[in-house]
Formats: C-alpha cells, structure tokens, sequence
C-alpha cells in the first residue's frame, strides 16, 4: 500500500536536493557554504536547507519497506527485494553516478545512493530481530555513535582500516592494490538504524488518519525541543554551538558523518511535512506525488543534465566547457558565483524533468517488468 504523503514528502526532497546539486555547478565556491565566516546568509540557508535530503530519504526508504513487507505478507520475500534493490543501488553509485558527477571516472566517491544501498542490505537482516529490542538499539546508535574513537578503531583494523572508512569516517582511501582512490562522502553508521527507525515507524500507520498526523506533529515536536536542549549542553555534535554565532551557527550541525544533533534537527522537519501534507490534495502536491514516486529515475538524470547544462553554459558564455565539479582550478577566467543564477536553473530543471518523470511513471504502471521494482 502506498501513502500519499510519504511520496509526497519524498518528492519535495527531490526537489530540494536538485536545488543543491544545481548549486554545485552553478554557483561553484571557493569556501564551503556553511562556514559563517565566509558565506552570505542567502547562500549559508540555501545549503542548509537541503540538510534535510539524506536523512528524509534514508528514513522514508525504511518506512516503504515496511509497507512492502505488509504488502508481500512474507519476511524472506522482502529481504530478498531488500538485498537486492540493496545492490542495484550500490551498483548505480559506483557507475552511472560516479561518471554523471564526473564526466570520466578519475575516483569512486559513495554518497546517499550507496548509503541506501547498503543500508536497505543492512534491513535486510534486522527485519529479522525482535522489533522492540533492535528499535532501542539503533536509536542508541544514532544517538551515540559520534563519541565512538574512530582512530582506535582503523589501527586496531590495519591494512582493513577501510572498512570502518566506509562505515564511520569521511575520507579517501585505496583497497589492496586497487589504482583508484575511493572516497568515503557518506558514512553507513548511522544512517542505517536510521533506516531501520523508519522501517519501525511503520506502526503508526497501523492509527486512524487523524491520529497518525497529530502523533507526526507531537513527534516532530518533540524532536525539536530535543534538539534544543542537546545542542544547549554540548552534547551530539563534535561542533559546540558558539553564541556568538547566533541562530545561524545554532543550526549549523554537523553532517559527515550525521551526528545526533543533525538527525534531530532535521528529521523534525521531514516529520513536520509529513504531517501537514497528510490527506491534503491540490494540483502542487499532485505534482510533488509524481516525483516522488520518480524518485530514483529524478536523481539518475538531474544529475548528468545539471553537469551538461553547466559545460554548455559556461562555454557560451566563457568560450570554454567546464566541469565545475572538478572545483576552482578549472574555473573559466571571468566566473563568478550567482546564487540567482542556482535558482533559475534550478526552475528550467524542475519543469524539464517532469514530463520524463511523468512519461517513466505511466510505462512503470503498465508494465509487468520486475525491473521496475528496482528502480
């Protein structure tokens, strides 16, 4: 069973993290967005904003997966739809995602499709624990992991060190003898008892309509004044909020790897939209419903079509085809940031991606095909 608002809220992630990636072509800085020190309010909220993306669509994946389940009414089919929606995911980041970023393949990164991927591997065996005890365990984690010794933990590791990398830390690293560099954006801890809170969420959607969407706004709430009281103490974030950097530098958590304070923050607000497009229809939210049932068909274009665009827009207007992705010393002489110039593009992407979405919708449903589970 589908909910509505569930796809919903996950298309205007889509939209939001389209928003982001736009910006990382088209408004290409030299400082990171969020460092107060440097970046403009305009730019520093159009970053945060999109803060929001990852853990969202970590969470509503382990809440789909929980209505897939329902829907299979068998648990080892739904594993198996898990490990291996779980691979293909894996298998799209390390290829048709890598080379949209970079027009070649000079490095492998892994980012949230990876993340999903191993994380709905992961599901695929704690679906199996007893739904109580594994709940309070991955809450544990998410709420703890930042304080566990990551440098302990890669020289007890060794030559294997990688593999906490990839779980824990973000950096570059080389497996064995391999000539490509990898490199670690987002990390699997704890994104994928993340995964599993939205798998156990799916109990409340056993409650009435009106039940479920005042339980989504206490809990969004809740979560909030958590939030606030962890980030007071110092506690859940490597960054201790400094009052000299007011409101801005209050919100400006840590992501890589997602710390506590992160996840409240943000999950407070994916609950907050969850709860106030519950059961509401207008042609907007029709149209949000139909990229977020795209959702993964959205993300394997808008990628290549931003990098595309960027190329052909920075040689009619610099005589020369940049891939801004490769950062500051590519850039044509004459550029300069434009954040107005990230929000008109973002526009024209909107509106040229819906029909393709719309089009891969309509052949999804008449078609009998399993692939297009899988995407």
């Amino acid at each position: 069973m589908r909910y509505p608002a569930i796809d919903i809220t996950r298309g205007i992630l889509v939209i939001i993290m389209a928003l982001d990636h736009t910006r990382d072509f088209w408004t290409s800085t030299q400082f990171d967005p969020l460092d107060l020190s440097q970046s403009s309010l305009a730019l520093f909220l159009t970053r945060w904003i999109t803060h929001i993306c990852a853990p969202g669509f970590i969470f509503l994946t382990g809440l789909s997966a929980y209505f897939h389940g329902k829907k299979l009414n068998s648990k080892s089919e739904l594993a198996k739809f898990l490990l291996l929606r779980g691979i293909v995911l894996v298998i799209f980041e390390l290829t048709l995602v890598n080379i949209s970023w970079q027009f070649a393949y000079n490095f492998a990164f892994v980012q949230v499709i990876w993340a999903l991927g191993v994380s709905m591997i992961i599901l695929a065996g704690l679906i199996y624990l007893p739904m109580i005890g594994t709940t309070i365990a991955c809450l544990a984690i998410v709420s703890l992991h930042g304080y566990l010794n990551d440098d302990f933990i890669r020289q007890l590791l060794g030559g294997y060190e990688w593999l906490w990398i990839l779980a824990h830390v973000r950096t570059g690293f080389r497996v064995f003898n391999f000539d490509i560099e990898i490199f670690a954006i987002y990390s699997i801890i704890p994104l994928f008892a993340l995964m599993y809170l939205g798998y156990a969420f799916g109990l409340l959607y056993e409650m009435a309509n009106k039940q479920r969407e005042r339980l989504l706004m206490l809990t969004a709430a809740v979560l909030s004044l958590i939030f606030i009281a962890v980030r007071m103490i110092g506690f859940g974030d490597p960054n201790d909020w400094n009052p000299q950097q007011g409101f801005l530098g209050f919100i400006n958590t840590a992501k890589y790897p997602m710390s506590f304070s992160y996840i409240l923050m943000t999950m407070s607000i994916v609950l907050l939209i969850m709860a106030i497009v519950e059961k509401r229809q207008n042609r907007m939210l029709d149209i949000l419903l139909l990229f977020g049932q795209a959702s993964l068909f959205f993300y394997l274009l808008h990628i290549p079509l931003i990098n595309l665009s960027a190329h052909l827009w920075s040689y009619l207007e610099f005589g020369v085809a940049t891939n801004f992705f490769n950062g500051s010393k590519v850039w044509p002489e004459g550029y300069e940031p434009n954040l107005l110039r990230t929000y008109a593009y973002w526009v024209v992407l909107i509106a040229i991606l819906y029909y393709p979405c719309k089009k891969y919708l309509k052949k999804k449903k008449e078609s009998s095909s399993v692939i297009y589970s899988y995407v």
